[in-house]
């Protein structure tokens, strides 16, 4: 009987967050359905990154050392690729979307290559794409002072879209490369 009742309790509290009637976006469907402003004036979802592998992050532009040295990573990755980099797509979603508008992502995020894509969403929907793929994050501190600890990993996404591979902050540009040049030969990149 307290099982049923605190299955119940759950059940209630989570479908009291969906107070409008709509199940909220969670898992795969998440990269499909939110929504996001990007850097250079679109709105899409990440699956509309589709028709080239895309290289995604997720950090914050007021990040100290994880997000720039990764953005800096990326940058060499592009670099040791060669000719075959034109096939790739950086992506860089922030986790604080208060403060990182697409305006600022595009400045941002310029420093290091031009091509490199910022996305910015609300918070439900920035949280529901970093959960589907297996990234969490938390804000520590407030106002201008905040920061984030967040996973700091590369999500390649293949053409189609779909999850192909993680590369985790420690592994080496090299090992990255090698694996980008067997899925880009793989994809006819």
């Amino acid at each position: 009987m307290r099982r049923w009742l605190a299955v119940g309790i759950v059940t209630a509290a989570l479908l009291a967050g969906c107070a409008d009637g709509a199940a909220p976006v969670m898992g795969q469907a998440a990269l499909g359905a939110v929504t996001l402003a990007s850097s250079d004036g679109r709105t899409l979802a990440i699956r509309d990154l589709q028709g080239k592998p895309t290289l995604l992050f997720f950090g914050f532009t007021h990040c100290p050392e994880v997000c720039p040295l990764s953005l800096v990573k990326a940058v060499q990755i592009k670099r040791r690729l060669g000719p075959a980099a034109e096939h790739l797509q950086v992506a860089f979603v922030t986790v604080d979307p208060q403060r990182d508008t697409p305006a600022h992502l595009r400045a941002y995020l310029a420093a290091f290559d031009t091509t490199f894509l910022g996305l910015a969403g609300d918070e439900g929907g920035t949280r529901a794409i970093a959960e589907s793929l297996g990234v969490s994050y938390r804000r520590v501190g407030e106002g201008d002072l905040a920061t984030f600890e967040h996973t700091a990993s590369w999500f390649l996404l293949g053409a189609d879209g779909q999850l192909q591979d993680v590369y985790g902050y420690a592994m080496s540009e090299q090992a990255i490369v090698d694996s980008l040049r067997r899925r880009l030969a793989v994809t006819g990149g």
